[in-house]
């Protein structure tokens, strides 16, 4: 059923509506209304006619947030048809209408990966392909929904493109209003209404949903004197995070039903499992000295993480990381490849050592981590942040580290920063990364996208997809890489 041609918005609907944090027999759905603190009524029913015997309708009536508008409904019975529509109305106004798939439980799961959409600097055409894609279970977003970076930033990010999308506000976003403000941005543009229309969302976050590097204790650009309170705008992030996503975790503020923090299991049935962590609202300082004590994770986090790798589980298990795992400082002996790791913030810019902002500084936990994923069986690693799309493997049959990372959807790639044609003059920098990290399969510097994974009893699949441009809209995208790994490696007894 395709939402291609209708409405997206209505007048008491002004941003349409969303639906994400599925489980197997429930789902969370999103709307926001013009007139806080109204009831909504909602519904929700499987779409195909045929399919209405494996669930009823189901009908409620939700509050408006009185101060934001928001409503967040947790549909709770939802049953085993392969599609279900679902929207609200209030004061005699219908909303437009939504479409998820439940989470799987007997068959394969087929799910995108993306990350990293910052407004400025392309069009969302990523989204608007990856919600042409029938055939979808969810969305995973890794983090960087929103960027909180003025128009003109400051510090050392990227300067956007000058394509006629301004950031709103122009300043850096620091207050609650303003993040508010910068949500309303990007929930204006058509493609992420129309990708939330079409498929259901679980979303972690990254640093820039809070500030650029962000830590427990601050960020590289919040400068209290100018800024205010770390703790404060901190919240005022994670609120409107929570108050523009459709979820029921609101890290920070645990209670009325709410979850205190935004990591999470995901069950796909007999296809596995989704630990889908964060990396920022716990995590030490980057500057401190390395040891037991220096997570990226915090320590909650880190002891559900190696407690679930370390608990046998059917299927795949998916360690969805918003930065990339893998290694890349021992590219760094290379001219071209130290180039490209320093246009891409991977290494330092004054010296060859790893960016503080990444795994390498926490080399303590991450040689934990690395243990853990090494000694648990058909579990890969999915990761973005790094704005390139690879693929990392260990040994040809799967039977050692995987990871895939997806590249941006926007955010600037290295011929973004070059100024250079798409697949031309970074293909030799490509070759040289590939030459000096024996673990690096495949890697693509300059493609915007979205992954696809795909993960069965026989086998797991990702395919990295491809939009031919970010500069002006377009309807064009490819596949651009394909990895397809056994459920049983080479040589191995399938008994």
């Amino acid at each position: 059923m395709s939402t291609q041609n209708a409405p997206l918005v209505t007048a008491g609907f002004p941003y349409g509506v969303a639906s994400g944090d599925l489980t197997p027999s429930s789902v969370v759905i999103w709307t926001k209304v013009t007139s806080p603190g109204a009831p909504v009524d909602w519904w929700c029913e499987p779409v195909a006619e045929a399919a209405k015997s494996a669930g009823a309708r189901l009908s409620g009536t939700a509050v408006a947030d009185p101060t934001t508008g928001s409503v967040h409904v947790l549909v709770s019975g939802i049953g085993a048809a392969p599609q279900y529509r679902y929207g609200f109305a209030t004061a005699g106004e219908a909303s437009p209408e939504g479409l998820f798939r439940p989470l799987p439980t007997d068959r394969p799961a087929r799910f995108a990966v993306v990350c990293c959409a910052k407004f400025n600097s392309g069009f969302f055409n990523a989204y608007r392909a990856l919600a042409e894609m029938d055939d979808i279970d969810f969305v995973l977003h890794l983090g960087d929904y929103i960027y909180e970076a003025a128009e003109v930033p400051v510090g050392k990010q990227t300067p956007g493109a000058n394509i006629g999308r301004p950031m709103d506000p122009l300043g850096t976003c620091v207050t609650a209003a303003d993040y508010d403000t910068r949500y309303r941005e990007y929930r204006g543009d058509r493609d992420l209404l129309l990708l939330h229309a079409r498929h259901a969302m679980i979303a972690t976050i990254d640093d820039h949903e809070l500030s650029d590097n962000a830590w427990e204790g601050g960020a590289d650009e919040h400068d209290p004197a100018r800024d205010g309170s770390w703790s404060d705008r901190k919240k005022a992030a994670m609120d409107a995070w929570q108050d523009w996503m459709p979820t029921m975790r609101h890290p920070l503020a645990a209670g009325l039903g709410e979850q205190g923090h935004v990591w999470q299991e995901i069950s796909l049935g007999d296809a596995g499992r989704i630990l889908l962590c964060e990396t920022r609202l716990a995590r030490s300082d980057p500057a401190a000295a390395d040891g037991s004590d220096k997570t990226e994770l915090g320590t909650e986090q880190r002891d559900w993480v190696m407690s679930a790798l370390a608990t046998p589980t059917p299927g795949w298990t998916f360690l969805a990381m918003p930065s990339m795992l893998a290694s890349v400082e021992d590219a760094a002996s290379d001219p071209d490849a130290l180039f490209a790791l320093r246009k891409l913030k991977l290494t330092d810019a004054d010296a060859v050592e790893t960016f503080h902002d990444l795994w390498g500084v926490f080399a303590h936990e991450k040689a934990e981590l690395l243990q853990a994923v090494h000694a648990a069986e058909r579990t890969i690693v999915l990761s973005g942040d790094v704005h390139f799309s690879a693929e990392h493997i260990t040994t040809p049959d799967g039977s050692g580290f995987v990871e895939w990372t997806s590249t941006s959807i926007t955010s600037p790639n290295l011929d973004d920063k070059m100024g250079w044609p798409r697949g031309a003059e970074s293909r030799d920098y490509e070759a040289a990364l590939l030459k000096m990290l024996p673990d690096l399969q495949w890697c693509d510097l300059d493609s915007h996208g979205f992954m696809v994974v795909e993960a069965g009893p026989q086998s797991v699949s990702c395919q990295w997809w491809f939009v031919d441009t970010v500069r002006e809209l377009s309807d064009v995208s490819v596949m651009g890489h394909q990895v397809v790994i056994p459920a049983h490696p080479v040589g191995e007894s399938q008994a």
